[in-house]
């Protein structure tokens, strides 16, 4: 089983390289599961579907998501995360190219931890996961402590 997996719900296979790139080069091991679209976020998490073995598809400490996603938005997605009994407390950080502030408002008031414009450098994102050990402290969501080690 995967300790600490990342879920990255993201659409563009472009995008999704250029996070598990950037990860590697932070020095940032933690397995990430790519699904890609909002439905697969849904299922994922809900462990239904392609997903029901949680033994090889557990839940994730950290989801990063999309806000423009096919099959069901990341609003509903997000909206889905925090009504759930188990889900509510999973850090989910939105990191979408929308360049519409008020949409990063609107993940912030369903309950995004954090937003992040997409840029091709991601350094905005290497802030946050530099800091992201505050999300393993500040949630019950995983009891076991969460490793991250980027590189300074």
């Amino acid at each position: 089983m995967d300790e600490n997996l990342i879920l990255l719900v993201e659409d563009c296979a472009e995008d999704a390289s250029l996070v598990q790139s950037a990860f590697k080069k932070w020095g940032i091991n933690n397995p990430i599961r790519v699904v890609s679209d909002g439905e697969q976020g849904v299922d994922y998490l809900a462990g239904r579907g392609a997903f029901v073995d949680r033994g090889q598809h557990p839940l994730p400490c950290l989801a990063i998501l999309d806000l423009k996603l096919p099959t069901m938005s990341g609003f509903e997605v997000l909206q889905w995360i925090r009504a759930q009994t188990g889900l509510e407390n999973l850090p989910v950080v939105v990191l979408s190219g929308t360049k519409n502030l008020s949409d990063f408002d609107q993940a912030h008031r369903l309950g995004a931890n954090a937003c992040v414009v997409k840029s091709l450098d991601l350094s905005e994102l290497y802030d946050l996961i530099e800091h992201i050990d505050y999300f393993s402290h500040a949630s019950d969501f995983n009891n076991t402590a969460v490793e991250w080690s980027p590189e300074p």
